[in-house]
């Protein structure tokens, strides 16, 4: 049976046709799962567009160009070109490769991924890359500089022709070379094997194929066009540098930017001048007459202010004045620097502004890149970056920083705010646009936005006067100071009257214990006094009346009894005894023995009678230097002496009684102890006030309205001490004399 058979056409032609259907439906189920497939412009629109600035897509197109050596890929399709970004972040840069290594410009390729905003214009952020095959490699366009400096051909691969002003290589061995096009400056962005060194391509005509790039700002916002190398051939020098950069034309420094019948050219061009400030391998600052121009060095000729030199460069006027960049330095002969202009800094700002609004030039100069000297007072010092010593000056209405880049910083260093001193140094003006009209600002001529002065050298700084001791950070310390000490002298007197006045109340109170104490022995001696008065009148007189009448009757006899003779005699010997009692009392309650005797007699003569017939138990010891004690002081000391010399003897059953007294006359005290051998007592548990006896503390009492110290020491078997201390006032003999005044004199015995 052969295929041409009916039945078998029909089920080869089935099977055919479900392999299709399969084939499409497995194709539709994978496409269900992939991102929509978008034209570039399309992708980049939908990303402008989106809320969160992303969009998920897949695109195809053609690879324009490939370097990881620079780090690019750009892919291209009909209706743009997209830079595509291998990693979004650090973690992805470690992670693995998105774009295949062997990729290369002209293959056929499909993405999938992500395309954002990017930093200026949207970008793609790739998850796979497909080679799909090879295609035409894209052809490079002439730029056009109106949409080049517009932004409008980011990715385009274009090509254009310059000539090199710059040419500088980075720390990562890259190529930066400023290209000059029709009097605008591009950037261009060159692999390392561009160039062996950065003379060999200045001031060549080259042309430059690569792909747009930008250089913005942080919001996003197109400031210039850069433009990218794939490769080192994409350089090729179409008209190489002169012979000689000093072959070039010369224009003097006052006229590097001022009108011209012929435009200066794009090459390089040549000038001379005196060198008045040298920054090694930056830049330097020459003048010529009263006219400053900056240049920006390539090399790093040994020179010194005072130098001749022929700069060959580029005009630039970047910072809105012109200047020299690229320059190459022959030293012609050596001089001195100019003479310092003697200007200040706010006739300077006064001349360009008076200039500017007359539209006219500044005469006789402007001053920028100029030497001047003129008197400031220091502010302030500051360290920079790169070792560089700033220091802040104020000149009549103005302020200014001037600043000092070499080895002779520390010395400045030292310089205190305030001093007065005479500077030195090459003035740079910055320039801004017309700020008080922000619409004109880019039709009207700059103004003066600051000044700088930059310094040669610490002999730039010459102090006329030192600063006042008083500078305002110690005026600031001594006012903390006498403050703070004002605020401790008060705080200081509030406490001292604070402890003035509880002192006083504690001494008005001890004054007026020791009054009450004094009053209170005195109204006893009164008391006493009448009373031994009175017993003296009264009742002794009377016991002496019936002794005498006794006598009379056994004088007188009835011829009684031998018996009746012997018991009036009996009794006559016990009225004695009786009157020699009474004596003894009369005598104890009349005054103690202070008045007209030493507290030392006064105190043996109180132990003599307290222990009338126990005399030769009791000693009495005095040591120290003795010195007078007020007769109120003294005696309270003796009644409480007598009240335990009495206990010791009475209730003690004391064998031994020993009464010392120590005087001590630095301290003014005195410290009289009665110490006896008897049965003792445990503190605490002897009978008191509610039990009839006041003995212990009438003693205590007496002692504490005197401000002194008691204390009672004893134990069972081991016998008592009563101690005492009390303290001689000055106030005390006050008191004594007004007391003793006001008592009357009694007798001292009958």
């Amino acid at each position: 049976m052969t295929m041409t058979h009916p039945m078998c056409r029909a089920c080869v032609l089935g099977a055919v046709l479900a392999g299709l259907f399969v084939g499409m439906a497995s194709a539709r189920e994978d496409d269900g799962d992939q991102p929509p497939l978008l034209p570039i412009a399309e992708a980049m629109r939908l990303a402008l567009e989106s809320d969160t600035g992303t969009v998920p897509a897949r695109i195809r197109g053609v690879v324009a160009g490939v370097s990881r050596e620079v780090g690019f890929l750009i892919v291209q399709d009909d209706s743009a070109s997209m830079w595509v970004v291998e990693y979004r972040d650090e973690a992805a840069r470690a992670g693995p490769d998105r774009v295949p290594n062997d990729l290369h410009a002209g293959q056929r390729v499909m993405l999938r991924g992500t395309v954002d905003r990017g930093a200026y214009a949207p970008r793609f952020l790739p998850d796979r890359v497909e080679v799909l095959g090879e295609a035409a490699l894209p052809v490079a366009e002439a730029a056009d500089l109106d949409r080049l400096f517009l932004g409008l051909d980011n990715a385009r691969k274009i090509t254009l022709e310059g000539v090199v002003q710059v040419c500088e290589q980075e720390r990562w061995g890259r190529w930066h070379i400023g290209l000059a096009v029709q009097s605008r400056r591009i950037a261009v962005l060159a692999p390392k094997a561009t160039v062996a060194q950065a003379t060999d391509l200045l001031d060549a005509r080259v042309r430059v194929t690569g792909f747009v790039g930008s250089v913005r700002n942080s919001r996003g916002e197109f400031l210039a066009p850069r433009l990218v190398m794939e490769t080192e051939a994409d350089l090729v020098v179409e008209e190489p540098a002169r012979g000689s950069p000093f072959d070039a034309p010369f224009i003097a420094a006052n006229a590097l930017g001022r009108f011209r019948a012929e435009p200066v050219p794009t090459h390089r061009i040549t000038t001379a001048g005196v060198v008045t400030l040298v920054q090694p391998g930056r830049m330097l600052f020459l003048q010529d007459g009263l006219d400053g121009i900056r240049v920006v060095t390539t090399g790093s000729t040994p020179l010194v202010p005072g130098d001749h030199v022929r700069v060959a460069g580029f005009l630039e006027q970047s910072r809105k004045i012109a200047g020299i960049t690229g320059g190459i330095i022959e030293k012609i002969g050596v001089g001195q620097p100019p003479s310092p202009q003697d200007i200040e800094p706010a006739d300077i700002v006064r001349i360009n502004r008076e200039a500017r609004d007359r539209w006219m030039m500044t005469l006789p100069g402007n001053y920028d890149g100029c030497l001047i000297r003129f008197p400031a007072r220091l502010m302030e010092v500051k360290s920079l970056p790169r070792g560089a010593t700033q220091l802040v000056l104020s000149s009549n209405d103005a302020t200014l920083p001037a600043i000092l880049d070499n080895a002779d910083q520390k010395r400045l260093s030292r310089l205190t705010p305030g001093t007065e001193i005479r500077v030195t140094g090459v003035l740079q003006i910055d320039w801004v646009d017309d700020p008080s009209d922000p619409q004109l600002a880019t039709v009207s001529d700059p103004t003066i936005d600051r000044l700088t002065l930059l310094l040669r050298s610490a002999d730039d700084v010459v102090v006329v006067r030192a600063p006042s001791w008083w500078t305002p950070a110690r005026l600031g310390i001594l006012l903390g100071g006498v403050a703070t000490v004002l605020a401790g002298a008060l705080a200081w007197a509030i406490i001292l009257r604070r402890e003035v006045r509880a002192t006083t109340f504690r001494l008005a109170f001890e004054m007026q214990s020791r009054r009450d104490a004094a009053v209170e022995f005195q109204a006893t001696l009164r008391e006493r006094n009448r009373l031994a008065a009175n017993l003296h009148d009264t009742l002794l007189q009377t016991l002496r009346g019936i002794d005498f009448q006794l006598g009379a009757c056994q004088a007188r006899g009835d011829n009684s009894e031998n018996e009746k003779i012997e018991h009036l005699d009996v009794a006559r010997r016990m009225v004695n005894h009786a009157a020699e009692e009474l004596r003894g009392s009369v005598w104890a309650l009349r005054t103690t023995p202070v008045a007209g005797k030493s507290f030392a007699e006064s105190l043996a003569a109180i132990a003599r009678q307290t222990g009338h017939g126990h005399a030769e138990h009791i000693a009495v010891r005095t040591s120290g230097t003795v010195f007078e004690v007020p007769q109120f002081v003294a005696g309270n000391l003796l009644l409480m002496a007598q009240e335990a010399i009495h206990n010791a003897l009475a209730h003690a059953d004391a064998g031994q009684v020993d009464v010392d007294a120590e005087f001590d006359v630095s301290a003014g005290t005195i410290r009289l102890t009665i110490t006896d051998d008897g049965r003792g007592f445990t503190p605490g548990t002897q009978s008191g006030p509610d039990q009839g006896h006041f003995g212990l503390t009438g003693m205590r009492e007496r002692i504490e309205r005197l401000g002194g110290m008691f204390a009672i020491e004893s134990r069972i078997g081991g016998g008592t001490a009563v101690r005492a201390k009390v303290a001689k006032r000055d106030y005390d003999s006050c008191i004594d004399i007004i007391e003793r005044d006001a008592t009357p004199t009694q007798p001292m015995s009958a």
